[in-house]
């Protein structure tokens, strides 16, 4: 049988995470190195193995994938020996998911965006700014270390794998981490690397601030469940909690929805930060299991409550082409349009700037791409990163209109979401933003 094959790059956290993987797991993989800085991910070659131009890339027989999480899950699924570092139980997995949704859509996306300006943006220095964003991120890593050995509990996971790699990362070249304002993490990281196979994830200094100019960057957060007491947090106006609210219409489920308003900052108050130390919307409590991520959310309920795998396939191949599209919405398509409209809410602006509208435009160009082969994002069946990716694109719509010359696929793929009978559970919070969002606009 022909070995699983692994594009990489050792400068890159993600694949960094894969090859840890690789390691744990004891398996015979083929590398095959990527030179970033010859442009080798973008030949037309790479570019058909993967559109995003992104690495890990695996090829396992006639089976492709992309993105880091979705590779490392499937690897240990296919070739692991037990499920300990990607667990069957249904809580122990949505733990996981959720922690690599945190490194996915929270640490990732802030250490990519202080390199987007030291690459893109002719930055000397690193803005304070993001800086923070960093820190708040360590915050959270802090919060969710507690009583743990490792970041889903105490025994080591796939998610210690892809947060270890990028913390690391951000630690030697970024935003340095002291021990005694985060000693969880300090003492984490030294757990990870008394790891016999972790000196993959070993690059000296030098090596990680080469990454600060290398081409190509940006990669791709929560969870919970519910039977006979499940409580979703919401505020209608997020797109994440819209995604949520879409998926329990579509699942037929009976939840009790506990509105949050975020203007009144009730996501700060002590008894939320309990449930959720990140205070982020939507957080679900089914019995007193708390997840967060929208995310890690619907690959919970999915789980529990969708039998056949209607919208969240049972098989292997069709399940982990789910996940990378939602690595997709968490990593590169939903921080395009968040990065467009929060300074207007934090930062007293007043208008959307070119450049983010260009990377807005720049994502739905991959969501084109996708949309070009499959009548989904992941096939030929709807699936929940169709409605993750459409929470998101109904908020983009308020702001930037979607061409149907420009983008035929994605238009089309809009107009048969609308259609579905589950698309009325978010107009109300979309209309909401729209009349909090667009009076901002000068």
């Amino acid at each position: 049988m022909t070995k699983p094959k692994l594009y990489y790059a050792q400068v890159s956290p993600a694949a960094r995470s894969t090859l840890l993987t690789i390691g744990a797991l004891g398996l015979d993989v083929e590398l095959v190195p990527v030179n970033l800085m010859a442009g080798e991910h973008l030949t037309p070659q790479f570019l058909k193995k993967n559109p995003l131009h992104t690495i890990p890339t695996l090829e396992d027989g006639d089976f492709t994938l992309f993105d880091s999480h979705a590779i490392n899950a499937y690897l240990v699924t296919k070739y692991g020996k037990n499920d300990s570092l990607y667990p069957k139980d249904l809580q122990k997995r949505a733990i996981v998911d959720q922690r690599l949704h945190f490194d996915s859509g929270v640490v990732f996306p802030r250490m990519g965006a202080i390199v987007g300006d030291l690459l893109r943006g002719g930055a000397k220095t690193i803005a304070k700014e993001k800086a923070d964003l960093v820190s708040q991120a360590y915050q959270s890593l802090e919060v969710l270390l507690e009583g743990k050995n490792f970041v889903a509990g105490n025994e080591v996971t796939i998610a210690d794998f892809s947060l270890v790699s990028t913390v690391s990362s951000c630690n030697s070249a970024i935003v340095p981490i002291a021990s005694n304002t985060y000693p969880r993490i300090t003492a984490w990281l030294s757990r990870m690397q008394a790891l016999p196979y972790y000196e993959s994830n070993q690059i000296i200094i030098w090596f990680i601030r080469a990454f600060l100019y290398l081409p190509d960057l940006l990669k791709f957060i929560l969870y919970t469940t519910n039977n006979m007491s499940t409580k979703l947090y919401y505020y209608e106006a997020s797109a994440p909690a819209r995604f949520i609210l879409m998926l329990i219409k579509a699942l037929n489920l009976d939840v009790e929805l506990i509105r949050i308003d975020l203007v009144e900052k009730e996501h700060l108050k002590e008894s939320f930060l309990k449930l959720n130390p990140t205070h982020t919307v939507p957080t679900l409590d089914d019995n007193g299991f708390v997840v967060w991520d929208s995310h890690s959310i619907a690959q919970y309920l999915a789980d529990k409550f969708d039998e056949k795998g209607t919208f969240y396939p049972k098989t292997l191949e069709q399940r982990t082409i789910v996940n990378q599209m939602l690595f997709f919405e968490s990593g590169l398509l939903f921080p395009a349009m968040a990065n467009a409209v929060r300074p207007l809410f934090y930062d007293n602006a007043t208008s959307i700037p070119v450049e983010k509208i260009n990377a807005i435009e720049n994502a739905l160009g991959f969501l084109e791409t996708f949309l070009g082969r499959n009548e989904y994002l992941a096939g030929e069946y709807l699936s929940i990163a169709d409605i993750s990716a459409l929470a998101t694109v109904n908020t983009i719509e308020i702001f930037y209109k979607i061409s149907e010359t420009k983008f035929p696929k994605v238009f089309s793929w809009l107009v048969k979401l609308k259609g579905q009978h589950f698309y009325e559970a978010s107009l109300e919070g979309i209309e909401k933003f729209r009349n909090m969002f667009v009076p901002l606009l000068k």
